[in-house]
This record gives structure tokens, sequence and C-alpha cells, in this order.
């Protein structure tokens, strides 16, 4: 696992858990995986909620109101 955390810059707690998560067992009894799950952990999306898409143009803000001569 941590030749798996070297090759995608991420901790090795996070190899742990993406693997986890993705159900993928080692091979051996030393922690040794298939090629396979290396590609199977690599461009895993965020938890939680997607952003928002950003609109194309702002819209843009009413003009201001005059203001009133002193009373």
């Amino acid at each position: 696992m941590t030749e798996m955390a070297n090759i995608l810059e991420v901790p090795v707690k996070t190899v742990n858990m993406r693997l986890f998560r993705y159900g993928i067992k080692p091979l051996t009894k030393d922690a040794i995986y298939h090629k396979s799950a290396l590609e199977a952990i690599r461009n895993v999306p965020g938890k939680g909620r997607p952003p928002k898409p950003k609109p194309d143009a702002a819209p843009e803000k009413p003009a201001a109101k005059p203001k009133k001569a002193g009373k």
C-alpha cells in the first residue's frame, strides 16, 4: 500500500480506505494487490454533494436608485 500511496501522492490511510470502500481484497496476507487495484482507486470522486455549477454570465445588478435631496 505504501507504493500505491507514493504513486497516487496521497496518504497510506487514504489508499487503505479507498481499497476498503471498493471491496478490493489483497492477493496475499502481505497486502499485495493486483495492478488493476491501483487504477480502480486512482480517480475516486469526493464524498458529499458536488458543488453547484457556476453560471456562464453573471447577472447584471439593477441600477441604484437616485438619492433624494435633503428635506
